[in-house]
């Protein structure tokens, strides 16, 4: 398995860096040869600040012209001209502002980017005729992924040998850059193969305010369950195959608050995953690995990574039982798992890696998959991720389980939603974008009944914990109609609402009689 290794953001930008280090010797600053990083992977940044890209010097401004391959970042946004028609056009109809340096850090602001590009149809002519695509920013960022991966294969001249076989994101869950793109590339992607293996590794930010970033918990809380949710209800072939969930209160408990220690100490625990020496035959590719992360379920699995590491010739068990007792990189009950899949490297036995997995679990054997690389003779290290280890009634009352911390999170997303819809209803947009997002936040069947909801799933041990989709530019029928306009605040004249909710219908070309009649 090789993977392109796509940061966003700026938390997905420094685990990025660690991930693409050149492995190569360098002299005076330069390669004496090929960059290569472990595992044979290759990668990039996405951001959305200029700023944030000039206060760094790992990842190299994209230049197309280059022949040989550097780690670089890229500018989504760029892929629209400075003066972009389509982008005056989305600001007057819905108040976003595309060429602004950095977005919003909330998660729905580019969830609603990319609703509308969908939706649009007067956007994408506007966009086509500018730029030759309906959606530039999807289309821009994946011609410069596509390259480095099999899907590349023989259409721009390379030989698929060497190129990667799957893509991992790795993105905060409590930001705004990272956690609105993944879905909507991932449909670009999936249009094009519809089982081309996409993973993410989601780093949950830690309690408390972020001085850095100036924000209280709730906030990052709600980014963080609007992505994930978002992430783990799209249906099997259309969105994400696997969310590999890392907790960055454990880590900063564990290493007391160092972050670049903390960056560096998950880029070591997914080394087994991304190394490339394999054991003869245990070399499944992404694809493989797909399959068994998905097989008997409909949705995205949350996967749960306990890694350690030990001197060759320990004991395989006590290697196993390390990983599960004290190197979970996420609280949970590891005999909770539906299945296990163990990621190795050194010279271990894989009958008693599935053997002491199996015994610390309980779990049947044949419920858990081994795969190993050949490492070095001093050190063996084991990765084990474990599939959805929640869904215990009472659960969420224990600390250390996943049910506790997703509890924690849903409960402050909602406390923020509550408490803040000023700010979740924007100054600055457009009444057709604030009626959107009352409906999307405070509406029927809206993200505040959907996380009580799934609040409710949590404390009863249901599985999966977030069941259906929702978008921001809902249809709106009468009833639903109805109720925003009676919890709106805002004091619209009746024509001018009515005309609003018409005319994003008409843009749909779903305005029938039954929509609107009884207003």
């Amino acid at each position: 398995m090789k993977l392109c290794i796509v940061g966003i953001g700026g938390c997905g930008g420094k685990l990025a860096a660690n991930l693409l280090e050149n492995q190569d010797t360098p002299l005076m600053g330069k390669s004496l040869g090929s960059y290569i990083c472990f595992g044979g992977v290759k990668g990039m940044w996405l951001e959305a600040d200029v700023q944030e890209t000039s206060t760094q010097t790992f990842f190299k401004a994209l230049d197309t012209r280059l022949d040989t391959y550097q780690p670089f970042y890229f500018i989504p946004h760029d892929a629209l001209p400075s003066e972009s028609r389509t982008s005056r056009l989305l600001q007057m109809k819905y108040g976003y502002d595309l060429k602004k340096q950095g977005f919003f850090r909330q998660a729905e602001f580019l969830k609603a980017i990319f609703e509308i590009f969908d939706i649009d149809r007067e956007i994408q002519e506007t966009a086509i005729e500018e730029t030759s695509f309906d959606n530039p920013i999807l289309r821009g960022t994946w011609a410069n992924i596509r390259p480095y991966t099999t899907l590349a294969g023989t259409n721009d001249g390379r030989n698929s040998h060497g190129l990667c076989d799957g893509i991992l994101f790795v993105i905060s869950l409590g930001g705004g850059t990272g956690t609105g793109f993944i879905n909507p590339i991932t449909s670009y992607i999936r249009s094009e193969r519809s089982a081309y293996p996409v993973f993410v590794l989601g780093v949950l930010t830690e309690n408390g305010k972020d001085f850095q970033q100036n924000t209280e918990e709730s906030k990052r809380d709600l980014s963080a369950v609007i992505s994930m949710h978002d992430l783990l209800v799209e249906p099997r072939g259309k969105g994400i195959d696997g969310l590999i969930i890392v907790d960055n209160q454990i880590l900063k408990q564990r290493f007391g608050g160092n972050y670049p220690f903390m960056d560096k100490f998950i880029y070591q625990s997914m080394k087994p995953m991304l190394a490339e020496r394999h054991f003869p035959g245990e070399d499944p590719g992404s694809l493989a690995v797909r399959e068994l992360f998905l097989e008997n379920l409909n949705t995205p699995p949350i996967l749960v990574p306990c890694y350690t590491r030990g001197k060759n010739g320990n004991p395989v068990e006590g290697l196993v039982k390390d990983a599960l007792t004290n190197g979970r990189l996420f609280g949970c009950e590891p005999r909770k798992a539906e299945k296990i899949y163990i990621f190795a490297r050194g010279f271990i036995d894989s009958k008693e890696l599935q053997y002491a997995a199996a015994a610390q679990t309980e779990l049947d054997p044949e419920k858990i998959a081994v795969w190993r690389n050949v490492g070095n003779n001093r050190s063996n290290e084991v990765l084990i991720l474990l599939r959805n280890p929640y869904g215990s009634a009472e659960a969420f009352k224990h600390e250390g389980t996943v049910e506790h911390r997703l509890h924690r999170i849903l409960t402050m997303a909602l406390e923020y939603i509550s408490e803040n819809r000023d700010e979740l209803l924007q100054a600055g947009m457009t009444e057709r974008t604030n009626l959107a997002l009352e409906a999307y936040f405070y509406g029927k069947k809206g993200l505040r009944d959907i996380l009580t909801l799934a609040l409710s799933r949590i404390e009863h041990g249901e599985k999966p914990i977030f069941q259906d989709p929702l978008n921001i530019f809902e249809v709106l029928d009468a009833e639903e109609y109805a109720e925003v306009k009676a919890i709106s605040e805002r004091s619209l004249e009746e024509g001018q609402v009515r005309a609003i909710v018409e005319e994003l219908l008409k843009e749909k070309g779903l305005l029938k009689e039954n929509h609107c009649t009884a207003l």
